[in-house]
């Protein structure tokens, strides 16, 4: 039996995936449920997934109903994902409120990083993970 991958999802994919389902991180999320891979994440992603969504900016742009979509997938994501607490690491990354992330690679030994974010991209690779777009995840499945 072929091992699932081990997929880390930057907050920035979970949050466009829910509010814009048609777009690649929505069909992420859509394969997620589908368990064709594994999601890694971290009670410190939760928290901030949930305030995120918070945010008025994103509050007065999401479409009615949303919001408590966005709810339902965290509550059943919680059931789904491995919820990790990792220990943290030293990183030379310059934006440290990406380290979370990078710690949670480091911890599960994940196969992706999936994220929009430019200066993580750029990384291309953590150890043995590739850091890759949502588009370029996809087309590894």
């Amino acid at each position: 039996m072929e091992e699932k991958a081990v997929v880390v999802l930057d907050t920035n994919v979970f949050v466009s995936g829910l509010l814009s389902p048609a777009g690649a991180p929505g069909l992420i999320l859509r394969r997620f449920r589908q368990l064709d891979f594994e999601i890694a994440t971290s009670k410190e992603q939760i928290r901030e997934i949930q305030l995120v969504l918070k945010r008025p900016s994103l509050v007065k742009a999401i479409p009615p109903g949303t919001a408590k979509e966005a709810l339902r997938f965290l509550l059943s994501f919680k059931k789904l994902a491995t919820i990790l607490n990792p220990p943290k690491l030293d990183w030379k990354f310059k934006d440290r409120g990406d380290h979370f992330l990078l710690d949670l690679v480091a911890h599960v030994d994940a196969d992706f990083l999936v994220t929009g974010d430019k200066a993580l991209l750029a990384l291309k690779l953590v150890q043995s993970c590739s850091v890759v777009s949502p588009v370029e995840f996809l087309a590894s499945l």
